[in-house]
């Protein structure tokens, strides 16, 4: 994040001697919001230079709204927030979560740091349990309610019904999507642009989440149709010569003889070696095998 600039109007003594600066009591570098327990400020700040995106709305479960059941809970929400300034190595989102069964707001940050998108930071906000506003005066319940608890705690319980696993696959379903490049995205403030039209900040920010943001690759690779040929010809000439034909094309692969086992299957499931027959120990040439590129044939099955 680069270095905040400030000038003679930010501090409260600007003549004083460098190591004596003090900024203002009130300038946004040191304004406390600890006290606005609603949170209202910090998610307002959200939707700042952000690209908003709804993954889940409360009403999705009932297509029609002139439908609605009158005793129809609301589900989840999860909406997205990507920054056009990064807060730190490998951010890609902010996010909220609130639910009908649950007390708290949830907010997050996902990020990629080289192990998969998850939650780098977790905030629980009580939305409604009082706070201090701008005159010093503390909104609450009002008076008749003020012994009652206005707020639920946040037990064992409330942790377990925050379906984080949810969260981090739907958000990551949405990031990798790419189709704002044809339709385009809304940033707070600006008209809708699309693919190049889309201002320099907005199009990193979103480049950076599809990226970060594309589901790990599980598994091994899928295996190149150029190496089990290769494997084939190899195979092909080295089981005229015998016993020990795996470990000989260990030593020619560099490769472990579980890891050759696997290829030769693969090269016989692929069409490129014959399987074998009974009677007949080795495999044959299969109908994908083209003859060696130095125009030998392969040897007789």
């Amino acid at each position: 994040m680069p270095e905040p600039v400030f000038s003679a109007d930010d501090y409260v003594n600007p003549d004083a001697p460098e190591d004596e600066l003090r900024l203002k009591p009130d300038h946004p570098r040191v304004r406390d919001h600890s006290y606005d327990c609603a949170r209202s400020t910090q998610e307002l700040d959200l939707w700042k230079s952000s690209l908003i995106s709804t993954v889940m709305e409360p009403w999705d479960g009932y297509p029609d709204l002139a439908e609605i059941p009158e005793n129809a809970v609301p589900g989840p929400e999860l909406t997205l927030f990507v920054k056009e300034r990064e807060r730190g190595p490998g951010y890609v989102a902010d996010f909220l979560y609130k639910a009908a069964n649950l007390p708290v707001t949830v907010h997050g940050i996902l990020a990629n740091q080289g192990t998969g998108l998850g939650v780098i930071e977790l905030e629980l906000w009580q939305p409604g349990w009082g706070y201090w506003d701008d005159w010093g005066d503390f909104v609450g319940p009002p008076g008749e309610d003020a012994a009652v608890a206005v707020s639920v705690p946040i037990t064992s319980d409330v942790l377990r019904r925050i379906p984080l696993g949810q969260i981090v696959a739907r958000a990551q379903a949405e990031l990798a999507d790419q189709s704002w490049k044809e339709e385009g995205v809304t940033v707070l403030g600006r008209s809708r642009a699309a693919g190049s039209d889309l201002a320099p900040p907005s199009m990193r920010a979103l480049e950076n989440a599809n990226a970060l943001a594309q589901p790990a690759q599980r598994g091994r690779p899928p295996l190149d149709g150029e190496l089990l040929h290769a494997v084939a010809h190899a195979y092909l000439r080295e089981a005229i010569n015998g016993p020990g034909l795996h470990r000989r094309l260990a030593d020619l692969f560099n490769r472990p003889e579980p890891t050759i086992k696997d290829w030769i299957k693969a090269a016989r499931d692929r069409g490129y070696l014959s399987p074998a027959v009974p009677g007949r120990r080795a495999a044959g040439p299969g109908p994908l095998l083209t003859p060696p590129e130095d125009g030998s044939r392969p040897p007789p099955a």
